[in-house]
């Protein structure tokens, strides 16, 4: 599945439920959007350094 970036947001735990980065498992602080095709939308979350990489 190729996606492609679209944008990235700060991200706060909603309802007490935290959330962890995708990449390495921290908390996370990153909500990136990504386009896959078809009119669907990938949401990823990741801490601040793993967004940074992940988003170059």
């Amino acid at each position: 599945m190729e996606k492609t970036f679209s944008v990235l947001n700060p991200f706060t735990d909603a309802n007490g439920k935290t959330k962890f980065c995708i990449t390495c498992g921290n908390k996370a602080t990153k909500e990136a959007l990504f386009i896959v095709g078809d009119g669907a939308i990938l949401v990823e979350k990741y801490c601040d350094t793993c967004a940074e990489r992940e988003i170059k």
